[in-house]
C-alpha cells in the first residue's frame, strides 16, 4: 500500500496558526479513497480482541490504545514516510531524526477529559532502524518512557519528542457541543474546561504542532466516541537540551511496582 504522498494528499492548503502556539490544521488531509482504507483498518483493529487489537494500557488516560509496531505495513504507514517527515520537519524548522511513535486512540463515549500537558518529553529506541529507514517505537525490545529492555546488551538511543500529530477519523459529523475536540491553552494552570483554542476532531482533519515548553493541549470529553492517530516525530537529546535545557523536558512518573 506504499503510496507517494502527493498520489494521496487532498492537495488542499495547510493552514499554520500563531496562537495560542504554533500550530498546523489541515482539512481534509487525504484523498477519498485512501481516508476509506483507514476508516477499515481502524475498525477492523477495533474488533480484534487481546494483544493485537486495542488495549487499555495508557496510563492516566481514559482511553485505549494500537501501537503501530516495527515493520507495518497498512492504510496508516503514510504517516510514517521520509516524505512525511520531512514535510513536517521543513513547517517547524524542527531537525528530527527517523524515531517515530505512532498510534491509533479510542475514547468511548463519555471517557473524561485528560490533562493540560505539553509532550515534551523523551523517547527510548533500539539504535537500529527497521530497513525501510523508519524506527518504530519497540516496547517489546525497549520500554518508550524508560529505554529498560529484556534483552542484555542491545543498544538503545533517548531522543525527545519533537512534533506532536493528531489525526482524526470515522468520528462521524461533528458540531458544537458533542465535544471530543482537542483544547490548546496558554498557560499550564487554566482549567480543562477553558481552552484558549478548541480543534474539532473532524473526520480527515489533522492538528500538528512541535513539543514546545509552553505547547499546552489535552482531549475533551466527548458525547460520542472518538478516534484519532497520535504520532511524535523526535529531535536528537542534545538538540532538544541546547534549545529547551534538561530541566524543561517533562520525564515520565514511575509507576509503584513498575
Amino acid at each position: 500500500m506504499n503510496s507517494s504522498l502527493d498520489e494521496i494528499l487532498d492537495g488542499r492548503r495547510w493552514r499554520l496558526r500563531e496562537y495560542p502556539f504554533r500550530h498546523l490544521w489541515a482539512e481534509p488531509v487525504f484523498r477519498r479513497t485512501r481516508y476509506e482504507q483507514m476508516v477499515l483498518e481502524l475498525r477492523q483493529l477495533l474488533a480484534v480482541d487481546g494483544t493485537d487489537g486495542f488495549q487499555r494500557n495508557m496510563r492516566g488516560y481514559d482511553a485505549t490504545g494500537h501501537s503501530f509496531r516495527p515493520g507495518y505495513r497498512g492504510a496508516f504507514e503514510a504517516f510514517l514516510s521520509s516524505e512525511f517527515r520531512d514535510a513536517l520537519s521543513r513547517v517547524f524548522d524542527v531537525p528530527v531524526t527517523c524515531d517515530v511513535n505512532a498510534s491509533l486512540h479510542h475514547h468511548e463515549a463519555g471517557a473524561a477529559s485528560g490533562q493540560v500537558h505539553n509532550d515534551l518529553n523523551p523517547g527510548w529506541f533500539v539504535a537500529r532502524p527497521h530497513p525501510d529507514g523508519v524506527n518504530l517505537a519497540d516496547s517489546g525490545r525497549c520500554s518508550y518512557r524508560y529505554g529498560t529492555t529484556p534483552e542484555p546488551g542491545l543498544e538503545t538511543v533517548e531522543r525527545v519528542r519533537a512534533v506532536a500529530v493528531l489525526y482524526y477519523l470515522d468520528n462521524g459529523p461533528w458540531f458544537p457541543g458533542r465535544g471530543g475536540e482537542t483544547g490548546l491553552y496558554l498557560d499550564r494552570t487554566t482549567a480543562v474546561t477553558e481552552p484558549t483554542v478548541l480543534v474539532p476532531p473532524t473526520d480527515n482533519g489533522m492538528l500538528a504542532f512541535e513539543c514546545t515548553p509552553t505547547s499546552f493541549h489535552t482531549y475533551l470529553a466527548s458525547t460520542t466516541q472518538r478516534n484519532s492517530l497520535v504520532l511524535w516525530l523526535h529531535r536528537s537529546k542534545e538538540d532538544a537540551v541546547a534549545r529547551w535545557t534538561d530541566r524543561e523536558i517533562v520525564r515520565w512518573a514511575r509507576a509503584s511496582g513498575r
